[in-house]
C-alpha cells in the first residue's frame, strides 16, 4: 500500500521546484520594508482616470503609452511602457493604493508592493507571465495566481483579472 503526501512546491522551466518555503527565502531576500513614494506623487490620482475606465469596459488593455490590467473588485492597475518595472495599482475610482515593482529580466524574478505610504504591502514571487506567488509582509502566503485566476492558500478562487499575458 502506498501513502501519497501532498508537497507544496513550485516547479519551473528545467524542472526545477521550490518549496513555499524556500520560494519565501528568495522572495524576502535582500527586501526594502518601507520606501520614499513623494518622487511618484504626480501619480496618486489617475490623470487618466476616465479615459482608463472606457477602456477597460471596452476590452482594451493597451495604449500606446502603457497597459492595463483590471480586476475583479473593479480597481486596476497601469504600467507604463517606458518602465514596464514599475506598476501603479488604483482603486476603482483612480486614486493609487500601491506602487509595484519588478526586480529582474528572467524567472523566476521578484516583485514588490508598496502601500501608497511607502510601506510594504505584498511581495511576489514571478514563477512566469502566467504564475505568480503572493506573501504578505508578515511572510505568509496570500495568494496564487494560475493565469487569469487568484486562489488564496486553500485553492479557492478569490479573484480575476482581465490583461493581456505575455507569450
Amino acid at each position: 500500500m502506498f501513502i501519497i503526501l501532498p508537497a507544496f512546491s513550485l516547479t519551473i522551466k528545467g524542472g526545477i521546484s521550490y518549496t513555499v518555503n524556500e520560494a519565501r527565502i528568495i522572495a524576502f531576500n535582500d527586501l526594502d520594508y518601507k520606501i520614499d513614494t513623494s518622487i511618484y506623487e504626480k501619480y496618486f490620482i489617475d490623470t487618466n482616470y476616465k479615459q482608463n475606465k472606457n477602456s477597460i469596459a471596452n476590452g482594451v488593455f493597451r495604449t500606446k503609452k502603457y497597459n492595463l490590467t483590471s480586476y475583479s473588485d473593479n480597481s486596476y492597475s497601469v504600467s507604463y511602457k517606458y518602465n514596464k518595472k514599475i506598476c501603479f495599482y488604483y482603486d476603482p475610482y483612480g486614486k493609487l493604493e500601491s506602487i509595484g515593482y519588478t526586480i529582474g529580466n528572467r524567472y523566476p524574478r521578484k516583485g514588490i508592493k508598496y502601500y501608497k505610504n511607502g510601506d510594504l504591502e505584498e511581495i511576489f514571487l514571478i514563477i512566469s507571465s502566467k504564475e505568480q506567488f503572493i506573501f504578505d509582509k508578515n511572510k505568509k502566503l496570500i495568494a496564487h495566481w494560475i493565469g487569469n485566476n487568484c486562489y488564496d492558500e486553500q485553492g479557492k478562487l478569490v479573484m480575476t483579472r482581465k490583461k493581456i499575458l505575455a507569450n
